[in-house]
């Protein structure tokens, strides 16, 4: 039997967005504390100054990039987390599946993991 051990500290989501459609979405992320209780907290951003997320494809070219650098990604208060593109900035993706990680930077932590997945950009068929 094998055994995995899971070292990571992001976690695995899928993502689901429409192209060529503007992209505007919050995510609002908590973690369990494992304290007594509902044990739940809100992901402090406060201690980051950036975050990036890339989207490659299966030959792991990077086909799309979120960073806070450019405001393609918002750190906020309460656990928030939110994506923008423009509707001309979706349509440059090809419609399909695709995987991303997202990491987190500070000045303790240059890259540290948060988020991965698959993602699935959806074909739009009326403008």
């Amino acid at each position: 039997m094998e055994r995995k051990l899971d070292l990571t500290l992001s976690s695995e989501y899928d993502l689901e967005f429409d192209k060529c459609r503007t992209l505007d979405r919050t995510l609002y992320c908590w973690y369990y504390t494992g304290s007594t209780g509902c044990g739940e907290e809100e992901f402090d951003f406060t201690f980051y100054s950036g975050a990036t997320m890339y989207i490659k494809n299966s030959s792991g070219t990077i086909v799309m990039q979120f960073s806070t650098t450019d405001g393609s990604i918002e750190l906020g208060l309460g656990g928030q987390l939110t994506f923008k593109k423009t509707d001309e900035e979706m349509c440059r993706i090809r419609a399909g599946c695709y995987v991303y990680d997202l990491y987190l930077s500070s000045s303790t932590y240059p890259k540290r993991a948060f988020l991965r997945g698959k993602v699935i950009i959806n074909e739009s068929y009326t403008t």
